[in-house]
């Protein structure tokens, strides 16, 4: 390969990539070394929360045509990019907390409940309509704009399908193999909320074991008190509850 022709190939990596804007992006607001990783695992956050978004875009189009193979595809991946989230915790588990607290006060009033690519990720999910109305005000009181973005949600395209199929919900997991495509979606948007489900509660955990359970937070809420009151959202309530249809169904007993 030509020195010519390795430098065209680099320059349209770095273009493509547009790592000049990527890779000085980073605005450091304390001295402290630590910092470097809160922001950078930060980022790499609200890159993904990108592409979730773009991603239930489609979904949800595709959901509408009913186009549930490639539907169920994508809600598979979504699933993984929060599991690879998850994962990510542990990166900034490997910062102590007292080096966070010696750069904390930097942050100001800086909180990850100003991040606007999560709360349409919830927004689009559905939260507006499986949550109470206090959840909707708090959207709408933050970002009164959001909700105009998000005509139709995700779980109100999933329960568009569920409720054009001949079969209840029970009855698709009762005729599973029969009518395995839509099996596979029901899962698939289960696992979806299971892992945004897992990813919530450890962050509790690493919010925790960095600034303890009782720290307000830096956006003035009540910390870990807060996160965990989050751990009760649902995207598909209906696929959690038809778990204790099928236990009743089969005998058993639910309190």
């Amino acid at each position: 390969m030509s020195e010519s022709n390795s430098k065209d190939m680099q320059f349209n990596y770095i273009e493509h990539l547009q790592l000049d804007k990527l890779l000085t992006a980073q605005k450091f607001v304390s001295p402290h070394p630590e910092e470097s990783v809160f922001v950078i695992m930060h980022q790499s956050y609200e890159l993904w929360f990108r592409q979730v978004i773009h991603d239930m875009e489609r979904i949800i189009a595709m959901l509408d045509k009913h186009e549930l193979s490639q539907a169920t595809w994508l809600l598979q991946r979504i699933g993984r990019i929060f599991q690879a989230l998850d994962t990510q915790l542990g990166i900034l588990e490997m910062m102590s907390a007292a080096d966070f607290q010696e750069f904390r006060p930097y942050l100001k009033q800086s909180s990850g409940l100003q991040s606007r690519q999560f709360r349409k990720i919830e927004v689009m999910g559905g939260l507006c309509e499986t949550q109470d109305a206090a959840y909707e005000e708090r959207v709408r009181a933050q970002w009164p704009d959001l909700m105009d973005e998000v005509p139709k949600t995700l779980h109100a395209a999933f329960v568009d399908v569920i409720d054009g199929c001949p079969l209840r919900l029970i009855e698709i997991y009762q005729k599973r193999w029969e009518r395995f495509d839509l099996f596979s979606l029901c899962e698939a948007c289960l696992e979806l909320d299971r892992q945004l489900l897992t990813w919530r509660s450890n962050h509790v955990r690493m919010v925790e074991r960095m600034i303890g359970d009782r720290a307000i937070g830096t956006g003035g809420t009540q910390g870990s008190k807060y996160l965990t009151s989050t751990t009760r959202y649902r995207f598909f309530p209906e696929l959690w509850e038809v778990r204790n249809a099928l236990t009743e169904t089969s005998g058993g007993q639910t309190g």
